[in-house]
């Protein structure tokens, strides 16, 4: 018989990570998402050290991290002037998310226009595909987070970003 996991997002119980990773586990979920963007789960805030401690508390408590939230807010990545630091942010996450044992980071990454030469379009679309890259290179995945636009929209967005094409 096949056995479900369950996770939660951790963040949810609106405490500290330490008591948000001990609620989890007490809840009798086998896994957390953890939002990576300020506080304690900052990669800057986290040196080499700190990741291996937390490592080792999150396998005492019987949890993995199936993924790390690396939501920026504000328009995700439409704003060409704003994808430098958001990328390079981005990129950190991945990399605490790896040494976390996990492979999955998510973000939303703003509404993706109807538009294809919109310059919205644009910068979203070279955004995730730098961060793609990225994540490919070093084992982990870029998942994207969406939903206001059309589906046929996304799909357009989505077969772009598997071929590599902007139309």
């Amino acid at each position: 018989m096949l056995k479900n996991k369950i996770g939660v997002i951790a963040d949810g119980f609106r405490k500290s990570l330490d008591e948000n990773l001990r609620l989890a586990a007490q809840t009798g979920a086998n896994g957390v998402q953890l939002y990576a963007i300020g506080g304690e789960m900052q990669p800057d805030n986290l040196d080499r050290y700190k990741r291996l401690e937390l490592k080792h508390q999150l396998e005492s408590l019987g949890l993995e991290v199936s993924a790390l939230c690396g939501d920026m807010g504000g328009r995700g990545f439409a704003v060409q002037e704003e994808n430098p630091g958001k990328i390079e942010a981005s990129k950190r996450i991945m990399d605490l998310a790896l040494d976390l044992g996990c492979n999955i980071v998510t973000t939303h990454i703003g509404v993706v226009p109807h538009d294809t030469n919109d310059s919205m379009y644009r910068a979203m679309y070279d955004a995730c595909n730098v961060l793609g890259a990225y994540a490919e290179g070093v084992g982990a995945y870029f998942a994207l987070e969406t939903g206001a636009e059309t589906a046929a929209d996304l799909k357009v967005f989505l077969d772009a970003l598997k071929t590599r094409h902007v139309a």
